[in-house]
This record gives C-alpha cells, structure tokens and sequence, in this order.
C-alpha cells in the first residue's frame, strides 16, 4: 500500500490536483514559502473539499542553515499559515556546521501552535552519525514527520536507514518523489509508504 500526496506550487494547481483518493496535499511555490494570499484561498479551498493543507515554509533555496532575520522571517511565515487555517507546516533548520538547530526548532514549533509539524529534507544535510539521536529530538518535540529526497537509485541504502532511524523514533518518513514511477520504485524496493510528488 502507498499513500501519495499531491505538492503544488500555486492555486491553480491545487484545484487541479484533487481527485476521490486525496485527503492532504502541500502547497509551495517552487521550493520557497507560498504567499499570504495564497495560503489563505488554498485552505479555504482545501478545507471545503475536505482536504487537509500542509504549507512548505522555507525561506529560500539552498541548505537549510538559516541566518537570524532568515530565522525570524520562517517563524513569522509558520505564525501566519497557523493564523489562517492551514492544518501542518514543513519547516527545517540547521547550525552553521550542519547539526540539528535545535534552538530554532524549537521555537518554530511553538509557533505552529497546534499544526502538525513535518522536519523539512534538512534530514538529508545531516551526518548519518547525527541522524539518530536528531531524529529522537525532533520526535520527543512534536514532529509527527520528516521529508526525504534521497531517491536515486544510489541513496538506496542510505534511503533505507534513515527510514529505519526514523521508524524507531516514532516518526513517519515521507519521501518527496518526481513521479509515480519512483513512487512505486521505492515502495516494492524498500516498502516505503508515504510520498509526497510534484504535479
């Protein structure tokens, strides 16, 4: 079984995206945070067709090892997606030296008051000997989930620790795939489950 969440980056996508099988989908705008306007009429959106909305909030391209005004700018981002109803938040913060910020975590989950928190594919920049004891924190803090890009054929084996790590913290691995064929892929191969696909 695969469960496969549709990620959109504008409006228009998002009225195109639905069909009988979805219940959640995650709004971006091309790996960036949506804007204002956007969040508010995609949760309306959302939440009259019975859909829940998680909304990317991510400052700009790149690593995720945030300087402060970029720190502030994702927790006042988080604050106003909660302010306007979406249901979850996909954020991801690291050190200079590329650990888990724990700090900033912590205080942009306090900002998502209520909301279901994802840790972004920040996961990925992480050394795999930090990744256990990251993913424990994050879990004991209030992330239900955590993003992963490493889908190439070459991060088989690296895919396939990070979603047993992350099984035995409690969270639940989702993997951002390209299309339905590495979708499947990663679910015969590794009986991953959870995707989230660019339409």
């Amino acid at each position: 079984m695969k469960f496969i969440e549709p990620l959109v980056n504008n409006y228009l996508q998002l009225t195109e995206a639905i069909s009988d099988q979805t219940t959640r989908v995650t709004l971006a705008n091309q790996g960036t945070t949506p804007s204002k306007g956007t969040i508010a009429e995609a949760t309306l959106y959302a939440h009259e067709h019975d859909l829940s909305l998680t909304v990317l909030v991510q400052p700009r391209l790149g690593n995720a090892s945030y300087n402060d005004p970029e720190l502030k700018i994702m927790e006042a981002d988080v604050l106003e997606a909660q302010q306007l109803g979406a249901d979850g938040v996909i954020i991801g913060a690291l050190t200079q030296d590329h650990k888990l910020d724990t700090e900033a975590m912590a205080n942009l989950i306090a900002a998502a008051g209520g909301m279901s928190v994802t840790f972004a594919t920040a996961i990925d920049e992480l050394a795999e000997s930090d990744q256990t004891d990251s993913l424990k924190w994050l879990a004991d803090n209030g992330v239900e989930k955590v993003l992963t890009q490493l889908t190439g054929t070459d991060n088989t084996a690296k895919l396939s620790k990070l979603n047993n790590a992350a099984q035995a913290a409690g969270l639940q691995l989702v993997v951002l795939s390209k299309n339905e064929t590495e979708s499947s892929r990663l679910n015969e191969q590794l009986s991953l489950t959870h995707f989230l696909q660019e339409i």
